[in-house]
């Protein structure tokens, strides 16, 4: 099976970050050189798996999570293995900022399917943290309409993201 350009890019791209995932759950670095490459082997493998366009960060990060696992059994007689729960702690962290990271992606991606117009609405009421009454003087409207067309806008960005989460657990 030959890897496609994209998910070689990918693999690279990431490396260091597995790396200090790992480097945190291993505390060693010989043996975390040593996990990141047997993370890399499974990834290779399993590289049909990927789904371009999904995070691949999130991907990667699991399947170290399992290489990680299968090494402290193997080392589980060592004097220094940490605790399932310490494992969880550290792990817990990392996974939330991950989903956060894909959130944020969802939501540019959703954010870029809306007219230009409701952009700039959403810009001056969010970014700008414009009133509802600044932001129907700016755009000459009235208020009421500015309020409608914003809790319309964001039900369609919820919609999306909705959407795009369903299609991602599939």
């Amino acid at each position: 099976m030959e890897l496609s350009d994209e998910f070689v890019l990918e693999l690279t791209q990431a490396q260091q970050r597995l790396l200090s995932y790992i480097y945190r759950r291993v505390a060693n670095r010989e043996q975390a050189q040593e996990v990141l490459q047997q993370t890399n082997l499974v990834l290779c493998r399993k590289a049909n798996e990927f789904e371009p366009g999904t995070n691949f960060n999130a991907w990667a990060v699991t399947v170290a999570h399992y290489q990680i696992l299968s090494h402290r059994k193997e080392f589980a007689l060592e004097r220094l293995v940490f605790s399932d729960e310490v494992f969880a702690v550290v792990d817990g962290r990392d996974e939330e900022s991950l989903v956060h990271e894909e959130y944020r992606r969802i939501l540019r991606f959703c954010y870029g399917k809306i007219s230009q117009v409701n952009q700039e609405l959403m810009k001056l009421r969010y970014q700008e943290g414009l009133s509802f009454q600044q932001v129907a003087d700016e755009l000459n409207k009235k208020i009421s309409a500015v309020k409608v067309q914003v809790h319309r806008i964001r039900l369609n960005l919820k919609k999306c993201a909705q959407e795009q989460l369903k299609e991602q657990q599939l």
